[in-house]
């Protein structure tokens, strides 16, 4: 099993490894689903901005020899619509290697991650999934999330 630690500076190339895959595979399973690829590339150059921020957490699971398994991304997220509470945690992100989905590592992951979170004052915890993800969808029922706001989306054509 990998080793479930907070990220650090030197895993900053293989979590922009990762952030592209999960792009790639977002891609792959929604035709909807676009992301600027230059800003991907530029991961390893935002990362550490991200890393050193204090409303951010990143958890790896470390497979040895400098490769990662899988990543979970949190971050502190403040409502100013007047949601109650008014600071929730938010999964940014989270993905795992194929060969590595399914084995239950995403729980000690959100274990530190929710220790945090709570060390912030946070007591809920929300995440955004992609409709066709049925694996991502799934997984994250099983880990107890819930539905709560279903978010909808029209692409606008330019009108002559």
């Amino acid at each position: 099993m990998p080793e479930v630690r907070r990220a650090r500076v030197d895993d900053i190339s293989e979590i922009a490894r990762l952030i592209a895959a999960i792009a790639a595979y977002h891609e792959s399973i929604d035709e909807r689903a676009r992301f600027d690829w230059d800003e991907i590339r530029q991961a390893p150059t935002w990362l550490k901005t991200v890393l050193a921020r204090d409303h951010h957490s990143v958890w790896v699971a470390d497979a040895g020899d400098g490769h990662l398994a899988g990543y979970l991304w949190v971050r502190l997220h403040r409502d100013r619509q007047g949601y109650l509470p008014r600071v929730r945690g938010y999964v940014n992100q989270a993905f795992f290697e194929e060969n590595w989905r399914g084995r239950g590592i995403i729980k000690p992951m959100l274990e530190g991650a929710y220790e945090w979170l709570l060390s912030n004052g946070v007591t809920v915890v929300t995440l955004t999934v992609l409709h066709r993800n049925w694996i991502g969808s799934s997984a994250w029922y099983k880990l107890g999330f819930e539905d709560w706001q279903h978010e909808r989306r029209i692409e606008l054509k330019p009108r002559s």
